[in-house]
């Protein structure tokens, strides 16, 4: 039987959430007045440029325009982020298998190398499908992983790690066909 509690006090909000629930001042409605610095005009910035940005490829606006170009729609890019998701889904499996088998399979420098492809080809294939600006990095990082991870996998001789050798090679080249 559940109890019903009628006591007032247990609906009562504690007084630090109605002073939160109180500001009539979101964010949104604040004037956001952006400062730059001396050291950013000596080094070149303008207002309307992103730091981090700007330091990789340009403006934020040329990123934009680069990410709305048609390339980005294109099957390429399709391609791109199923490969990274089938080398997520293999490299993940082949993992628990290792575990299982023990031995030379479950060493940690093995295990670990299986699991950060996994990661990043989960994050790369998000990065590209929220059309991320910053997705041609997680590719160039992605490619340098899933190679490695391939190189190792290669090393054995079960069908399972040929598969997920030749799955983290496939992601690798298309990945790098994205950072291109």
């Amino acid at each position: 039987m559940s109890k019903s509690y009628k006591n007032e006090s247990y609906s009562k909000q504690p007084d630090y959430i109605k002073d939160i629930s109180m500001d009539t001042h979101s964010y949104a409605e604040q004037d956001h007045i952006e400062v730059q610095t001396q050291e950013d005009i000596d080094e070149g910035w303008t207002e309307n440029q992103s730091p981090m940005a700007g330091r990789i490829s340009g403006t934020m606006a040329d990123l934009e325009d680069i990410q709305s170009s048609e390339m980005m729609n294109s099957d390429e890019v399709r391609e791109g982020i199923q490969d990274s998701i089938d080398c997520y889904q293999t490299c993940t499996e082949t993992t628990l298998r290792c575990l299982t088998m023990g031995g030379k399979h479950a060493e940690s420098k093995h295990i670990n190398l299986l699991m950060d492809c996994a990661k990043i080809c989960n994050i790369n294939a998000d990065f590209m499908l929220r059309n991320s600006t910053y997705y041609p990095q997680t590719c160039g990082i992605c490619a340098d992983i899933c190679d490695e991870c391939g190189d190792d996998c290669d090393k054995f001789e079960e069908d399972f790690m040929k598969e997920c050798a030749s799955t983290c090679r496939r992601c690798a080249e298309a990945c790098r066909e994205m950072t291109r």
